[in-house]
């Protein structure tokens, strides 16, 4: 059975493409365009990752973090933001984000950040603030979001 994944952005055309990328990947994907919708689908819905941009209107991703972790804690988080300055960094994990993903980030490596939360594997906090603090000098190949 395929994975199931909330992806929850206020940016339809990122929330599109995420979609479309992680379906060609094998994953089963729901998306939400805001915290209010994200967090009805929490009360009705399984999942086994959520995908949330912090920064939206109405409920943000911290409100959607904690009704996730509250309602199924079993069920991995990864918020994301271009807020990639310490105090977000910090405030994420301590409200029990599994992972975080700065933006831009390479459509690959958020393919990574999923298969490693299913493997409940926990990435290292460092080595994420040091590729956020490389994210506008990073010119990798690939798809970004």
């Amino acid at each position: 059975m395929n994975k199931r994944i909330l992806v929850v952005g206020d940016d339809v055309l990122i929330v599109d493409m995420i979609e479309r990328y992680l379906e060609e990947n094998g994953y089963a994907i729901t998306t939400a365009d805001n915290g209010e919708e994200a967090l009805s689908f929490l009360k009705t819905r399984n999942f086994d990752v959520v995908l949330c941009d912090i920064h939206m209107d109405g409920k943000d991703g911290f409100a959607v973090l904690a009704t996730c972790k509250a309602l199924h804690p079993q069920i991995k988080v990864i918020l994301c933001s271009g807020d990639v300055i310490y105090a977000t960094l910090s405030k994420a994990f301590a409200c029990g984000a599994d992972s975080f993903l700065a933006k831009p980030f390479l459509l690959s490596e958020l393919l990574h950040q999923i298969k490693r939360c299913l493997a409940r594997e926990q990435p290292n906090n460092l080595s994420i603030m040091t590729m956020a603090d490389r994210r506008n000098t990073d010119l990798r190949p690939g798809r970004h979001f």
